[in-house]
């Protein structure tokens, strides 16, 4: 039996970042998110462990896996992350 990791614990083990952002656009695999500071960047979507809304003008959050963070070449001390 598989058993999944809870989201908080995901955090919590530094294997995933929760941060704030606006839904840009998408395409079929990926989706661009921009941060409160201008910065915009494309994530595939099977990376964002949470649900987003597709709406342009609101601010959310998006639980998105540090390594591929890392490979996009977000910096993770430079981003506004959410404390839980």
């Amino acid at each position: 039996m598989v058993e999944s990791i809870h989201l908080k614990e995901m955090e919590d083990l530094g294997l995933s970042t929760t941060i704030e952002g606006y839904y840009v656009e998408e395409d079929q695999k990926s989706v661009s998110i921009r941060l409160p500071n201008s910065m915009s960047f494309w994530v595939p979507k099977r990376f964002i462990d949470t649900q987003f809304f597709r709406e342009t003008d609101l601010k959310q959050e998006f639980l998105i896996d540090n390594w591929i963070l890392r490979k996009i070449g977000l910096r993770l001390d430079k981003i506004k992350k959410i404390d839980r």
